[in-house]
């Protein structure tokens, strides 16, 4: 099942829509979608999916953060960042894991933790 069946099959907990713009800090424990713009910091247990419309500026804390949109800002995740091909990340990741796309964009540093050193 893909990122877009996430938000098809209802496993969404919160969607920032596409005409929202939020200030500040959102958090939550499951799963968090951004269509919309969040000044600030998003949070969440679980995974945060930024949409191909949505914008983060500040920073983004999750276990997995999945990137269709834009986001300015450091980018936190205990699993994996996903660039996706129409994703644009300018800022520092901090993840276990990274995958990005053809045709992402990915400007800034990348550390890789939580991983054993061979």
């Amino acid at each position: 099942m893909g990122k877009s069946d996430d938000y098809k099959s209802g496993r969404v907990s919160s969607v920032i829509g596409k005409k929202t713009i939020v200030e500040g800090t959102l958090t939550g424990e499951e799963l968090l979608r951004v269509d919309g713009l969040v000044k600030g910091t998003v949070a969440s247990e679980g995974k945060v999916i930024i949409g191909r419309d949505g914008r983060v500026e500040g920073t983004v804390k999750a276990a997995e953060i999945y990137v269709g949109g834009i986001i300015k800002g450091e980018l936190f995740a205990s699993e994996k960042v996903e660039a996706s091909k129409t994703g644009r990340i300018y800022g520092d990741i901090h993840a276990k894991n990274l995958i990005v796309d053809e045709c992402a964009v990915f400007e800034g540093r990348c550390e890789m933790i939580g991983r054993e050193e061979e």
